[in-house]
C-alpha cells in the first residue's frame, strides 16, 4: 500500500509529527510512505497534525484519508501513546493490507 503524508504546518506542536511517522513506517512494513503531492499516486492520504485543532487541508484526493491529530485519529479521541496503533487500525481499515506491530 503506497500512503501519502502531508503535515500540518507545525505551529503549535504537541506531538512530533516527524517522529509518529518513523514509528508508523517501521511497524507497517508492508506500505510505502511518500509526499501528498507525489506524481505517481497513492492509495491512502493521511493527514498528520502535531497539534488537536487539525488544520492540515485536505489536497484533491479521490480516495480516503485519515486525519490524525495530537489527541485523536479520525476525530476520535486516542492517548498521544497509543497513536501508532491506532492510526495503523485506521490504515488497516483502508486496505486491509497493513498489519499491527507485535
Amino acid at each position: 500500500m503506497k500512503i501519502g503524508v502531508k503535515f500540518c504546518g507545525n505551529c503549535n506542536p504537541r506531538i512530533n509529527a516527524p517522529e509518529l511517522l518513523g514509528a508508523l513506517a517501521a511497524a507497517a512494513i508492508e506500505a510505502t510512505f511518500v509526499r501528498w503531492d507525489d506524481r505517481d499516486g497513492y492509495d491512502v492520504l493521511l493527514l498528520l497534525n502535531s497539534c488537536q485543532v487539525g488544520c492540515a487541508t485536505r489536497p484533491p484526493f479521490a480516495g480516503p484519508s485519515i486525519l490524525v491529530t495530537s489527541d485523536g485519529v479520525q476525530r476520535w479521541p486516542v492517548p498521544e501513546h497509543q497513536l501508532v496503533i491506532a492510526v495503523l487500525d485506521a490504515l488497516k481499515a483502508c486496505a486491509g493490507l497493513v498489519e499491527r506491530p507485535k
